[in-house]
Order: C-alpha cells, then structure tokens, then sequence
C-alpha cells in the first residue's frame, strides 16, 4: 500500500518539531528532529554535525559540495539547490531527504533554475517535459535577447541603470491649468528632509528647475548640511514613504508626483539620500549561454501558391468522448482568417458511439493557392439525438502552416477543449493550442493531404516573393482609378471613421479596399478598416495588401491597439501595430500592458514581435517588469497559456536576474497569506468560532517565518512601496466567506505612513482590475483635456487563480458607515445632510470644507460618468467611500456592461447613476434649489467628461475587445461590448458627426435627469441594504 502524503506543513505550529529522516550518499542513514520551519541550509549543517556520530562519516566531502533531493508534492524527485528555502517552503511528499553531491554547473545554472522555478509555478526542465521545435527555438532566440539586454544594461552609465531600477514617472505634457493655477509666479513649495528627518526645510521653487539644482539650494541653506552633503551631485531626492527617486534630466514640473501634488494643493515631502543608498545592481547575468541553434530543415521546393487543387482534409475518427447511448457524433470544420470565414463551413456524417471513425474528406469551397499565411481550421465536435439540435461537445484551433511557414501535412491528433459558454458553433476567437490535458481530453485524429516528396515540403511564399507578386500586379493596373475625388473623400471619411466594432456591407467594403490609396494617404487610421475590407481568400489580393502596408503611415500607438485584436491575426499587421507602439512612453506602455499580455493569447506561435517588445521594454524599467511579471503568473494556471506565458516569464527572469530576489519575496509572502485564507477557510466550514479563527491568524503572523515573509520586500500592488514589518495587531478576519485578511505594514521609510491592503483568496478580482485600470485611463484623458476630476483608481492586483491583492483607501469611510453613524441604520439612508455633516466634522475651517466639497463635486462628477459608460452595477452604500478631504470613491467592482442586479425578477438598480439626493446636498452646500450655479455648474463637468470620453470611444471599445480571451464572466462575447455602444450614443444611423454628439449629448441628459429626479429609490436601496448588512 504505498505511503500517505504528509500533512504537517499546513499545522500553524511552525516551532514544532519532526523527524527528517535524511538519506547519506554512503547509503547511511540518519534520523534528524527538526523544526519545519528551519531552512535547507539548517538542516544540512545540522545533518553534518550529527553525522559525525556515524559510519563512514571521513567518506563524505565538503557540505558545500552537497544539495538535497527530494520526492515532492506532486510525487516527483526534485533536487533542491535553493538553500534558502524551508521545509514549509518546499512541502516533501514525506519528511525524507536525500543528500546529493552538486554536479559540474549545478552550482549557478541549476541554482538559478530552481529560483526561476519558485518563481514561475514550474522548472525550466517541466518547460523542457514539454518541449517541441517551436518551443526549442523561443527558448534559444529568447535567451540571446535576455543576455544581450542584460549586457547592454551593465555597459549603461550608474544613472541609465538606476533609471531602470527606480524608474521615475514623468509627464512630458505641458502643464495643464488645474496644475499651473496652483503655482505662484511658476513656483511651488516643497518639504525638504535630511534623514532621519530632524533637519528638514520648507522651499520654494521655480518647477523649471531639475531635481539636482533642489539638492544644492537645500545644501547651500546651511553650514551643518554642507558638511554633511559634501558633495551635492553624489545626492538624489527620494519621495518619503517611496522607494522611488526624481532621477533623470527633467524639470520638477515634469514629475508626475510634482504635479499631483500641486494639483491637490499639498506640499510635496522629499528626502535628500546618497546615490549609494540606492540598491543599483550589476546585472551580471548567472546564466550560460545559448545553444546552437538546430540544423536548417531541408530546403521546400514548393510553395502553396503553386498549388490549384482545392483544400481538403480528412476527419479519420475520435477517441474519448463522453455520451449518451444512442447519441451520433458529428464534426463541424470551417476556415477561418481572424474572424473572416474564408468558405462556406463543411459537416461530417454523423456516426454513434463513443469513440467514432468517419475516414471521412472535406473539401472545401477554397483554392490551396488563396488559403492566407495565417490561416487557422476551426473544428466543434457535436452531439445529435434524433430530431434534436446539434450540441457542440468540444472544440478546437489548429493553424494550417506551423512557425516556420511549412504546410502542415500528414496525421495530425488533436486534444479538443470542453465547450463553455454556450457556444453554439465553431470558435474562432479560442486558442490555437491543443488540450495538454490529453488524458481527459476529447481527441480528434485528422489526416491532411501530402503535397510534396518525401525529404521537401510545402511552404508559405516568402515575404520578397509576396512583393515580387504585387509589383507584378501593380504594373498591370491604372493607378489612376483607385484615386477618387472631393465627394468620394468625404464618403471615405464616413465610412472608416465608424466604431471599431461598425457592420460594413460588402458593398462598403469594396469602395473602401478600392480606394485604398486614398485612405493610406488621407486617413490612415482606417488601416483596421482596409484590412476588413480586403477578401483574405484572394491571394493576390494579399499580396497587395502586404506592399501597400509596406508604405503605410506610421499611425498613433492608442490606434494601433486594435490592430493586435483577434480579427487581424496577419503577421506583418501585427509586426506593424508593435512597431507603432515603440511611440509609447513608459508610462503610456504600463498603463496599457493588461491589454497587451492578453493580445499575446491572439499569437499564433509562441516567437512574436510583441513578445520580443514587452521582454525587451521589460527588461528595462523595472516596473514593467513588476507588473508584466505578475500578469503573466497570475494566469500559469490556465492551460491554454501555460507555456507561453512560462517561456516569457522564464526569459524576463534570465535577463534580470537581479530583480528575482525581490520577486520571490512577493511570491513567499503570496504563499504564506494563501496558506493562512485556506486555514481560516477550513476553520469556517467547521463553524469554528469567529474569535478563535482571528487567535489562529495571529498565531500564524507572530510565527518566526511568517514574519520573516513579511518584511522587507516591495508591494506586490505598487513596487515604488517598501513594507518593513507586519503590525500584527492591526491586521483582522474580514467578515466574508473567503475570509480576506486585512493587513497593516510599517512603511521601509521611517518618515512614510503605514499600508494597508486587502489579500482574498477565493475572489475573482480581474473584473476589478480591468474596470480600475479603464478609470485611470479615463482620468488621465480628462487631465489631457484639462479637467481635474480627482479619480481615485486605487490598485487591484490578480496574483493567481482568484487569489489577489488590493489596496485599501485610506481616511475614507463607506456612505453606509457614514449614514448608520450620523442617522441611524435605516433613517441616515433618507436623511440628505448627513454626508455634508460628516464632511464638516472633518474639516474644521471654512477654506477646508470649501475644497473638501469641491473635491467632492469634481469626483462625484467624474464616477458619475464613468460608472454610467461603464455600466456599473450593485452600487450600495457599502460600495461608495467618501474620503475624509472629500472625495467620492467607488470600489468593487462586480458587475459591469449593464450587468445590474436583479432580486425576484425585479431590477433593484433603477437609476443609469448615482446621483442621490444627499450628494447634490454637498455639491450646492445645503441649497435645496437644483438650479443655483454649483449644481449647475456640477451638470456642465458632467457633459464635458461624458463628451470627452466619447471622443475616445475607439479606445474604450479596443481595449475592451482585446480583453475577450481574458474569460471573465461578464465580458465573453463582442455583444457585451455593445453596451460600451450604446452609453457613448455610437448607435446614430446615418448621422454625421456632429448630429451623433448632440444625440448622445441629449441622451446623457435625459439619464442625469432619470438619475437626479428617481434618487428617492437610490436612498430606499441603500436603507434596506444598511439594514441587511448591520454590522456595526
């Protein structure tokens, strides 16, 4: 009977000791009392002092030339070179170990697999269990590119490195009036310190001064500071409670902490450090270098181009299906190109049983000359009873040409994936990656046609062949006539400036792909729209497409988004929309990035430009690499993304390795907060008592490895924040199901505030996450347009399968707390001078209470109209704060695009907003008529941010198309995005430009009306919800 797993590591009595029983390479061995959470390192020098008390002891050689094996969790040997790692950590099947002498590089390349392991849920050798040509060439390509940035990093200058440690977030834009009005004469004030802080001195400067020349007016103000900071140039300013430093040749004005802070009307607070405290690395790269690469395949003697037959293939049979008796099973395959269907789709017969064989061709309504590079066969499996409806089963993607351009032939097996979603036919938009669950998995066995000798193959056209192609057509054609005039230029306009997700006729379609030359030179941003209208089944139509793009305009890097969106899977539109993105500044790119990992699922090979542009960018500011390194993990349960996202989290920490040991704090502390959830967890099914879980959790958090994980390491939600230490005494059990943990960090600065975050396991928090991410970016476009509406989009962050992190808003209180405190449980929800009232309380003179209610006032504003294009729903008190300087702030973020809440059949949000009555009783400061100037006022921002988003409404309709692999629940198909639609009034007809803004503007009227005058149902849904949730 073979031996249980042991379950000792989950006990929260981690001084508790067990018996290791450790295996000697001379075949002796010895039993060891240890502590679980005593490291490798213990262990082993413990394990060498008492073996010295047995035989054969003179054979072994130096503990250092010794590692551990082990048979882990999943029942695998696993050779243990980190040293650093607990038992707790590591969690053996069973408390044994085996000592193994190091071989030739295992001390530095194996050493640094197993960290990357750590890292990334998986060995670079599990990458290798799974290895394929492809994934053999990425991991030799990918390598060369991490080691050759990585060199280039060491060559840069101390300010080129620190910059990309410490990277500062600046604003090259021209100060916007909300900022400028604050200064005086174009100066501002400034705290200065000299740590640890006694010595500090309030400034003011001029904004076109650069950081260094505040360093010397700070020295220069006094003797004890000039022998202090002997020299000014060795000194940088630092933002307390920040890791993060004004670096770089800027004015103060163009820091983006500067502005926010002047613009707040708060004086910013800067320490004065030495360069040398700043932990700038070496990036000396502790990995070996790339492989040489495979040998070249045999030279093709054909290309597909030269090819008349049309395309068939056939569906042999399958295995592994689960069904009813008396069921027939069938196969639906269609051709698709993004998702344009290049033929008609073809159907097998349908056979019985469980595991069918057709030996059955398709063809298909297609020449093998016209089928596009990026092709992809698109197949359902399907289930049939009598007169019944076909049920899809399964489904999977297969491109029809592998990464090297060759044209798959022969026997191919596919693992399919379960249906979800109601789907009803193929699935154009899911991966093209087979099931690795083969095991469970329905297979489907298909067989292509051989085209080429034995020894040759068959090949896509390469590129200087496919111009070649063109130039021959060209020369063939009137340039003239794809050249229109006046009129069929304003048409044109009409045409490519509708949304980005507009129905074209093909009527439509073929003025615009006729007139391509004028939309190349008159308005490129139509490129999405030309690629639509081209017919992808024509092959030299193509080609065409591919010299036009060869001359096409460079277009902005927000336009150029759409392009990596499923629909335009052709690699050169895709290597163009990268290049264009190559524009974006580091904070444009970060704020964007959520987007941009998700388009990596659209790839069709694992080696893209994309991928090279997020590594390389990565690779160079680390906070890209912070957050592109926890999207990516966040997501290594997923199977269809496992590899890729494993391959390019392996390449990021190859190239940074320096960056590792910072990760890998996160990741223990992620570890140690999941370990204790699932505890309490365990605790609540029980119905254990909610004190004696809360007695648990401090148990846990005062343990010596726990501490120790949680200090000294950077916020997984923000990597400009140091957490020092836990105050284990502000930390709680929130009251939920999952049973989130509250916990209170003492800031790394001893001159910063504490921070607060919220970890859950057990919620899905991408929807937040995603919803967060569009208000910043909605706030950072009313900035641009000069409006300052005080958005707090605080950080959500994903770490794994529903498992995250968020940051809690500070000196806030939600509206619920506020009305139960001042009004009562059920009455504070109708009475309107309750939030006014607690506003006052805290601020205490006029000048305060006047900015607090004019930070109301704007936020209101803004959340107003972003939860209105939004669609967001299950808006209570509990899910509204007021912060104690004023502003609104919406949290949690469950429902979206319309999805309101519903009890009984009946709809319980009645309003498209909040706009209640006791917030219009701030906004005028306790005039009751709707028509004194600061309610009118208030109405004017609102038809300003709405217009100004709707303007930008490609945007917000791309960003959230290139979230529809993401899966979540309430974002699936392209007809939830036509909510997005209808909000920012994009439905007008005909109408030309400015007919469709008055119709939207006189829409969103109508709303705030709706909303203003129904806020009566408002305060009645939050009286009964404060009185459901008293929690008080």
């Amino acid at each position: 009977m073979p031996a249980a797993a042991f379950y000792g590591w989950a006990s929260p009595d981690l001084s508790e000791e067990l018996t290791v029983d450790c295996f000697l390479p001379t075949g002796v061995l010895v039993p060891l009392e240890c502590k679980v959470n005593e490291t490798l390192a213990e262990i082993k020098t413990k394990l060498f002092e008492t073996a010295q008390n047995y035989p054969l002891f003179n054979r072994l050689e130096e503990e250092s030339n010794y590692c551990f094996l082990c048979i882990n969790e999943k029942g695998k040997r696993e050779t243990l070179f980190d040293e650093s790692l607990k038992l707790t950590d590591v969690r053996p099947f069973r408390p044994v170990l085996k000592l193994l002498e190091k071989q030739g590089d295992d001390k530095g390349e194996s050493k640094l697999n197993a960290k990357i392991k750590f890292l990334m849920r998986q060995t670079p050798a599990e990458l290798e269990g799974k290895q394929n040509e492809e994934v053999i060439n990425f991991r030799q390509e990918y390598l060369k590119i991490s080691l050759n940035e990585s060199r280039e990093r060491r060559k840069s200058s101390w300010e080129e490195r620190a910059a990309s440690t410490f990277p500062s977030d600046v604003c090259m834009d021209p100060i916007p009036d909300y900022v400028s009005r604050n200064l005086r004469n174009g100066k501002c004030d400034l705290i200065v310190y000299l740590p640890p802080g006694d010595d500090f001195e309030r400034l003011e400067i001029p904004t076109g001064i650069n950081a260094s020349d505040v360093v010397y007016v700070f020295r220069s103000r006094s003797e004890a500071r000039r022998r202090s900071i002997a020299n000014d140039k060795d000194y940088v300013l630092k933002i307390v409670g920040k890791d993060e430093y004004l670096l770089g040749n800027y004015n103060m004005e163009n820091y983006q902490y500067i502005r926010d802070c002047i613009a707040r009307e708060v004086k910013p607070e800067l320490s004065v450090v030495p360069k040398s405290s700043l932990k700038v690395e070496d990036y000396a790269p502790m990995v070996a270098e790339a492989s040489s690469p495979p040998p070249i395949p045999p030279k093709a003697s054909l290309t597909v181009w030269d090819i008349n037959s049309r395309f068939k293939f056939k569906i042999t049979s399958a295995t592994n299906i689960s069904i009813e008796t008396g069921t027939e099973i069938g196969v639906r395959a269609g051709l698709y190109h993004g998702s344009m269907l290049l033929c008609p789709v073809k159907c097998s017969r349908e056979k019985q049983g469980p595991a069918p064989v057709w030996n059955e061709y398709l063809e298909f309504d297609i020449s093998m000359c016209d089928i596009p590079r990026m092709a992809k066969l698109c197949l359902t499996i399907y289930a049939k009873r009598k007169k019944d409806s076909k049920i899809p089963l399964a489904w999977v993607n297969m491109t029809l040409f592998d990464f090297r351009n060759y044209l798959r032939q022969g026997q191919i097996i596919l693992h399919a994936w379960p249906v979800k979603d109601n789907l009803q036919d193929l699935n154009p938009i899911g991966t093209v990656v087979s099931n690795i669950n083969t095991s469970t998995s329905a297979c489907l066995i298909i067989e292509f046609s051989q085209y080429a000798k034995p020894g040759t193959s068959v090949v896509y056209p390469p590129f200087d062949k496919v111009l070649e192609k063109a130039s021959t057509l060209a020369g063939n054609e009137q340039k003239d006539i794809f050249r229109g005039g006046e009129k069929t230029n304003i048409d044109l306009q009409l045409l490519t400036q509708r949304e980005p997700l507009a129905e074209y006729t093909e009527h439509e379609k073929k003025k615009i792909w006729f007139f391509r030359f004028e939309c190349r030179d008159n308005f490129p941003n139509s490129l999405p729209k030309v690629l639509l209208s081209i017919q992808w089944n024509n092959h030299e139509d193509v080609a065409r497409m591919h010299a036009l793009l060869q001359c096409w305009p460079r277009i902005a890097p927000q336009q150029a988004l759409e392009l990596l969106d499923y629909k335009y899977p052709e690699k050169e539109v895709r290597d163009y929309a990268v290049q264009c993105l190559e524009n974006f500044s580091d904070g444009q790119l970060h704020m964007y990035l959520l987007q941009l990992v998700q388009v990596l699922k659209y790839e069709a090979y694992l080696d893209c430009h994309l991928a090279k542009f997020l590594l390389r960018r990565a690779l160079w500011n680390r906070k890209i690499g912070h957050s592109l390194f926890w999207l990516l993990r966040a997501e290594m349960h997923v199977p269809e993304v496992s590899v890729r996202f494993g391959l390019l989290l392996e390449a990021y920490c190859r190239g940074c390795v320096a960056h590792m040991a910072s990760l890998s704090k996160q990741v223990e502390a992620m570890n140690k907060l999941k370990a204790i959830t699932e505890l309490l967890q365990c605790h609540a099914l029980k119905r254990t008592d909610k004190d004696k879980c809360v007695e648990t959790m401090k148990e846990c958090l005062q343990q010596v490895t726990f501490r120790e994980a949680f200090s000294d390491f950077h916020s997984v939600v923000d990597p400009t924040c140091k957490l020092k230490n836990l105050r284990v005494e502000g930390c709680k059990m929130m009251d939920s199901k999952m049973r989130p943990l509250w916990m209170v960090y003492e800031n790394d600065d001893e001159m910063g505030a504490p921070t607060t975050l919220i970890f859950k396991n057990g919620d899905d928090l991408r929807q937040d996450m995603l919803t967060l991410q569009i208000f910043k970016i909605m706030d950072t476009l009313w900035q641009r347009e000069g409006l300052n509406l005080q958005m707090t989009p605080y950080a959500v962050l994903p770490t794994g399968d529903k498992i995250g992190v968020i940051e809690v808003v500070t000196k806030a209180s939600t509206l619920a707390n506020i009305q139960k405190s001042r009004g009562g449980v059920v009455k504070g929800a109708f009475k309107k001078e309750v939030l006014l009232d607690w506003l006052k309380s805290k601020n205490h003179t006029n000048e305060m209470l006047k900015r607090a209610i004019d930070a109301f006032t704007m936020s209101c504003a803004g959340y107003c109209v972003a939860t209105y294009v939004l669609g967001v729903g299950d808006r209570h008190s509990d899910n509204i704060m007021v912060k104690e300087t004023g502003q609104l702030v919406h949290i949690d973020f469950g429902h979206f695009l319309g999805n309101f809440k519903v009890k009984f059949g009946v709809n319980r949000e009645r309003v498209p907003f909040i706009l209640s009555r006791d917030f219009v009783y701030v906004i005028t400061n306790g005039q009751k008529s709707d028509k004194c100037p600061a309610f009118l006022s208030f109405r004017e921002i609102c038809e300003r941010a709405y217009l100004i988003l709707r303007k930008h409404n490609y945007l917000f309709i791309n960003l959230f198309t290139m979230m529809l692999s993401t899966g979540l629940p309430e974002l699936r198909s392209v007809e939830d995005i036509e909510y997005l639609k209808k909000t920012l009034g994009l439905n007008s007809g005909q109408m030309n430009a400015e007919e469709a803004e008055k119709a939207a503007l006189l829409k969103f009227r109508k709303c705030f009306d709706e909303a203003y005058k129904n806020s009566t149902s408002t305060s009645l849904n939050w009286a009964i919800h404060n009185w459901a949730k008293d929690n008080r």
